[in-house]
């Protein structure tokens, strides 16, 4: 019992570091392309009106 119990918390650690970490260190971009940002609605919803001259594209990625 108490074996199981130290692999349960074991895992919930593992879980909780994995989540801090994708949460708190911030993403990286090849040489040469912008910097990551986060999306805001209204930032959003400026550039892609200010851009209504060209092609855009808007394109959503799930890891699922």
């Amino acid at each position: 019992m108490k074996r199981r119990l130290i692999i349960t918390a074991a895992v919930i650690a593992a879980l909780a570091a994995t989540a801090a970490y994708f949460r708190f260190v911030p993403g990286s971009t090849p040489a040469g392309q912008p910097p990551l940002t986060r999306l805001e609605l209204a930032d959003f919803q400026q550039r892609f009106r200010t851009a209504s001259d060209g092609t855009r594209v808007v394109a959503f990625f799930s890891p699922t």
